[in-house]
């Protein structure tokens, strides 16, 4: 039997959304863990991969929580597995690999822009 996917909320009501969706078109097994609630951080090498979504912290925050995502992250990333990091989630990939994370210049929260506008991307015909 494979092992199951971990998503991993920081915040309770920052959920999966389509994600979720999508892994079960797929028949892919997803198991959930919420920080937010007070959950561990489970040993990432009983899973096939890992979703780590966002949250209203900073991977450079001096708490026991973000240490321990902190770690790991880390072992995750020692143990090659798969790992897609989404606001928070990338900002501890990224510190975890040994990268710097920086506040932004500009705000951002969610899907606008902080004038209210929404973010918009062109894409090409390639």
């Amino acid at each position: 039997m494979s092992k199951p996917l971990l998503i991993v909320r920081n915040i309770s009501h920052e959920g999966p959304g389509l994600l979720e969706t999508a892994l079960d078109l797929l028949g892919i097994e997803a198991e959930n863990v919420d920080l937010g609630r007070g959950e561990a951080f489970p040993d990432p090498s009983n899973f096939s991969a890992l979703v780590v979504l966002g949250g209203p912290t900073s991977a450079n925050d001096d708490t026991p929580s973000m240490t321990e995502e902190l770690r790991q992250t880390g072992n995750a990333i020692l143990d090659g597995i798969p790992f897609l990091g989404i606001c928070l989630g990338m900002q501890a990939l990224v510190k975890a690999a040994g990268g710097e994370v920086v506040k932004c210049r500009v705000k951002e929260i969610g899907f606008n822009a902080p004038d209210g506008s929404p973010f918009r991307i062109d894409l090409s015909e390639a």
